[in-house]
């Protein structure tokens, strides 16, 4: 199957035919079922990682004719019950090495679904590490296969696929370790985590020097992380026009517009650019860590600006490493609202805690081929934590597919 940058739930959803990357489940909650049961989830899971990625669709019955055609969805309780918590102890209790997946609650035509989203191994096939009677034997390899079963690698051609696809994969990361080296030759020794926050918190105590603001507004920080240092044009002019050309194009912009991209000032090891008008400012560092901080008024924030600014701001990430020629090369999106207590979102929803976070680190080829699900995704977590009803998180989706393709 090719990559799953990007994918649409509805489709899934109403597919009707189980495949090695598809397979449909009726509605369950997952603190009801008995282990036998939860092991069969995660023999699935384990066997599409193990293939080449795929999707567990949990909500869609069969009718008379075997056909998965019966639409049910689950209820909110069953929804809520799979929790990645609880789910992911479960999981990586039996298999060795741990899964990457996420766990998807879209709407479908009115009716909730979990959909659990699997990505193929990185490095190592998972192993089963400890069975479940009748559903998972100790140290067996699961596979998916074209008729839509999920069993043991067995014969000799599937356990040798296994290994090609292990030594592929060795061969890809040999890959972006010499590019990395390749990298630190030019640019120096790769920046620590510990000195890109340390960056950050000077860059946004520079901001706040600089910009008091007025009222009582939060202040809004969005960053791109790189995992590596990245290689930069040396000549501040034609960063800063780099930086323009990366920003999303549109009429009355919520995250920078192109003449604020475009005015970067040299500074020690950054480009930075404090605007003269308004309480903002960005700063591009010179190993490739990117961070803009914005005050904005309470009273005046809406469900729609939280995605306009979502949009933008992953569409701008998106463009930037396009732009910087990156493919693999992985990039952690940071937004955050502090303090998160005193902001209101559509007049009425709001947050019980002080700071509100979220991130999600994707390789900068990723971001870019699916800007849309990676700013929704991003905008689901923010909006959770604001409190918002499932209603509204759901619509976020569409608003942002919206607002990309009419620009």
């Amino acid at each position: 199957m090719s990559p799953m940058r990007s994918y649409d739930f509805a489709e899934l959803v109403t597919r009707q035919v189980e495949s090695d990357e598809l397979d449909y489940k009726s509605a369950m909650s997952w603190r009801t079922m008995t282990r036998q049961e939860k092991g069969k989830i995660v023999r699935h899971l384990t066997a599409f990682a193990n293939t080449g990625g795929g999707f567990l669709v949990i909500g869609v019955g069969e009718d008379a004719s075997g056909v998965p055609g019966v639409y049910t969805g689950v209820s909110e309780e069953q929804a809520g019950s799979f929790d990645p918590t609880p789910v992911g102890n479960f999981i990586n209790a039996h298999i060795e090495p741990p899964l990457d997946y996420t766990i998807e609650r879209p709407m479908v035509n009115g009716k909730r679904y979990v959909i659990f989203v699997v990505r193929p191994f990185k490095n190592l096939p998972h192993v089963c590490s400890k069975g479940v009677e009748g559903e998972l034997q100790e140290g067996i390899f699961y596979i998916r296969t074209a008729e839509a079963s999920s069993r043991p690698a067995r014969r000799a051609h599937e356990l040798q696929e296994l290994i090609r696809r292990c030594m592929r994969n060795e061969r890809e990361q040999l890959g972006r370790i010499l590019r990395g080296i390749l990298y630190e030759s030019r640019l120096g020794d790769t920046v620590e985590s510990g000195q890109q926050n340390d960056m950050l918190l000077d860059a946004e105590r520079y901001f706040r020097r600089r910009k008091v603001h007025s009222k009582s507004g939060a202040l809004v920080k969005f960053s791109i992380i790189p995992a590596t240092s990245l290689m930069l044009p040396g000549n501040p002019a034609e960063l800063s026009s780099l930086i323009s050309a990366s920003v999303y194009s549109c009429s009355n912009p919520r995250f920078l517009s192109r003449s604020e991209a475009a005015n970067g000032k040299k500074a020690s090891n950054s480009l930075r650019f404090l605007a003269p008008d308004k309480p903002l400012m960005w700063q591009f560092f010179d190993h490739g860590l990117f961070c803009c901080f914005r005050y904005l008024d309470p009273a005046e924030l809406t469900s729609e600006d939280l995605a306009r600014f979502c949009a933008e701001a992953t569409a701008f990430a998106g463009n930037l490493g396009k732009l910087l020629n990156l493919g693999e090369e992985l990039l952690t999106l940071q937004l955050v609202f502090s303090p998160a207590g005193e902001m209101v979102i559509d007049q009425q929803y709001h947050s019980s805690v002080k700071e509100i976070s979220a991130e999600i680190r994707r390789s900068a080829a990723d971001l870019a081929s699916g800007r849309e699900n990676h700013a929704a995704r991003l905008l689901r977590r923010i909006g959770e934590q604001f409190q918002l009803p499932d209603k509204n998180i759901d619509r976020f989706d569409n608003a942002i597919r919206t607002f990309l393709e009419s620009r």
